[in-house]
Formats: structure tokens, sequence, C-alpha cells
């Protein structure tokens, strides 16, 4: 499977803060951020075009502020067919979201109460020894075993470089990622983790991969820095066939929180082309 099959599809609409809120919206700043591949076309043999290719966002953390009915609306304005990942809040928030237009928000559990485990409790969070921790899992395994939950996270293992203001770091293979990742092999779902592409988080990453080619992992900015650079990238993607990325947070457009960009003014850079 050649590299560009690898990615995700993903745009990012960036919104001014309370831009969705019930009855107006407010200034919208749109950044296209890669052509990649979503769940849709992952085993599609056939070539599509720009023109043809569904766009479907899995960057997307729905919050409650946001009226939905004008989301959808601004959707099929950018042609996105659906967005999905994990709510900014409760999980029943992107639940709600998935009830009112279940073919265009495809809910994810598990972003901000794993987030708020390992904020409260550190290690005792990652390692299972949080009785709260694993009655969560339970009723998230529940919830994707009766197809609530089409994925997990997005799971932020290591944000001390991208998120200096939240800094989080945990091992991409401690007993809480194993779990999980046992939850994605056994229901068919993906993991978004947030990783920040260090030499110690990328072998954690690559041991888990290894560990069950079931479980699918989805890399949330393609781990942020230069450091994960088209060569690097190459490489893992061509040892672990379960790995797949999505660049949002990488265009040069972006104001805040942006990581390593993979254009100059638009353009991509050469490296990152040949890798595509």
């Amino acid at each position: 499977m050649r590299p560009y099959r690898k990615f995700w599809l993903t745009v990012r609409a960036h919104l001014s803060c309370g831009a969705f809120s019930a009855g107006h919206m407010g200034t919208l700043a749109k950044a296209v951020t890669m052509l990649l591949l979503g769940f849709l076309l992952l085993h599609a043999p056939m070539r599509v075009s720009a023109q043809t290719m569904p766009i479907i966002d899995l960057h997307f953390h729905a919050d409650q502020v946001w009226d939905v009915q004008a989301l959808v609306k601004l959707f099929d304005e950018l042609g996105v067919a659906a967005a999905g990942n994990g709510a900014r809040g409760a999980d029943s928030i992107v639940l709600k979201f998935a009830e009112q237009y279940p073919s265009r928000f495809i809910p994810f559990g598990g972003n901000e109460p794993i987030r708020g485990f390992i904020n409260r409790q550190g290690e005792r969070a990652y390692t299972l020894q949080d009785p709260a921790v694993a009655e969560y899992l339970e009723r998230l395994e529940a919830a994707l075993r009766n197809r609530q939950f089409k994925g997990i996270g997005e799971l932020v293992v290591n944000s001390t470089h991208s998120r200096s203001d939240k800094p989080s770091k945990y091992p991409a293979d401690s007993p809480l990622m194993q779990r999980l990742w046992a939850l994605s092999a056994t229901h068919g779902v993906p993991l978004s983790v947030h990783m920040d592409a260090t030499s110690e988080s990328i072998s954690q990453m690559e041991r888990l991969l290894a560990s069950d080619r079931r479980g699918i992992w989805i890399w949330a900015h393609t781990g942020w820095s230069a450091d994960s650079s088209p060569t690097l990238l190459r490489r893992l993607l061509q040892a672990h066939p379960n790995l797949f990325c999505e660049l949002s947070g990488r265009e040069s457009i972006r104001r805040k929180y942006r990581g390593d960009p993979i254009d100059e003014g638009g353009a991509l850079k050469p490296p990152w082309k040949a890798l595509l």
C-alpha cells in the first residue's frame, strides 16, 4: 500500500469563539489542511478525483454551544460529507449530534472523560489503579458493543511540545492504552491519538501497533513537530499497516496551536508532496 493511502482526509473549519451559538454564526476562517483518505475510501481500489472525493473531517470536536442545524448547513456549503471525533465535554454531547444527523456526525467516546482522569489521577489513571477509570472503561465498552460510538479519542498521550499550556504525557503503551487498543481491535474502531513525535513515544506506539494488527491508530496532527518528517512517516507507514495519519493543525494558515507546517503559503513542501 502506497503511503498516500494511509492518510485521512480532513478539512478543518476554524471558528471564532461562539461561532455556532444558537441564532447566529460568527466569522469563519476556512483551512483545508490536506487531501487525505477517510474511512469510506480505505479499501476502495478505484481512482477518485478531487471533485468526487468525499470530505470527511476526523478531527472535529462537537461543542454543546453550537447550533447543529447551522453546522450541517455549513458542511453542505463546504462540501463536508461527515465529521467526527470526541466532544468538548461529556460523551453525551457528540451522541446528541449523531442522533440528530446520524449520517453527518461520527461519534467518538473518551475524549474529555479520559483526559479528566489523567489530569486528576495521573499515573493511577493510566496504570488502571483508579476504580473510576475501570468503571468508565466498562461503560465505554458497552457503548462500543452497542455501536453507539464509532471511535475512541482524542487521547492526549503526549502534548509536551504542542500544548505547553496544557502539557500531558503518559506511555503510549501504558495499561490504559493497552486496554483501549484491545477495544479498538475487538470492535473495529479507531483510536484518535494526539502524540508529539518524540522518540520515546514513537517507540511505545510502535510496540502497541505491533501487538495486535486489528487495532486502528489515527495519529492526530501526525506528530505535530518537524520531527514527524516525511522520511520518518514513510518508514512508519510502511512498517505498520494499522497506522493512519491526519494533518489537522499542520497548515501554514493557522494562527493558533499550529504545528510544523507541511506547506509554504498554500503550496506543499516538496518532501510532503513526494510522500503524498
